[in-house]
């Protein structure tokens, strides 16, 4: 299939670009390598039973970015419009990721920042309450959100070197928290402790972030 790829696309997303935001979670990128287009007329996938869509049920043709790393679900932007879609199964569908292809890369950007640092914590939580998330939008910036996979939607908070990225989904929210120095990241643990139940789930894997937390549990009687 013929397609004329739009012109801030060609711009905004050079080679250098996709390969550069492909490292926050080991993504396939695809464009501008290929230009691949998935339509009605035209799937872009090879599936068990045959040619499958990327980005089913969206009526035009879609110019596909990158897969995601085993291949659940792929990002592209429709043929006539501007924003990024998220399609597959695993994201129940095709929706909408994010507002433009200018959203989506500072995205990548802030989620490799983010998830790359050594000084992090994670937490699978339950699902995001009202009031954990008004104290985050009151006590940090809220960057770039996005929808559609992992989970219904991802938020992204800030203040200076320090990072909260949420995955939200039905009955479960995934936290990752981050900072570039351990003074930092053993503040802000501090300051999210009594959100959600982080209190019981909060974990960490490297031995930095362990001790950090260590000394959290240490200091706090309660739990």
């Amino acid at each position: 299939m013929n397609a004329t790829v739009p012109t801030a696309i060609e711009r905004l997303l050079t080679a250098d670009v996709a390969q550069e935001i492909a490292r926050a979670f080991g993504d396939r990128p695809i464009y501008p390598e290929r230009v691949l287009i998935d339509g009605p007329d035209r799937p872009s996938l090879r599936g068990p039973l045959g040619p499958e869509r990327r980005f089913p049920g969206w009526p035009g043709p879609v110019l596909v970015l990158s897969d995601e790393n085993q291949g659940v679900c792929s990002w592209g932007v429709p043929l006539d419009g501007h924003q990024v879609l998220v399609g597959g199964a695993a994201a129940g569908g095709t929706s909408a990721y994010a507002a433009s292809v200018e959203e989506f890369i500072a995205a990548r950007r802030w989620d490799y920042q983010c998830a790359s640092s050594d000084l992090c914590m994670t937490a699978q939580a339950t699902e995001l309450d009202q009031g954990s998330l008004r104290y985050l939008q009151q006590r940090l910036a809220s960057t770039v959100t996005t929808a559609g996979w992992p989970g219904l939607r991802q938020y992204r908070f800030e203040h200076y070197d320090q990072r909260v990225m949420l995955w939200c989904d039905a009955g479960q929210c995934d936290w990752l928290i981050s900072a570039a120095s351990e003074v930092s990241l053993k503040a802000l643990a501090t300051e999210v402790l009594g959100l959600s139940n982080l209190r019981e789930v909060l974990s960490a894997d490297n031995a930095s972030s362990r001790r950090l937390l260590d000394e959290l549990r240490a200091s706090a009687p309660s739990w």
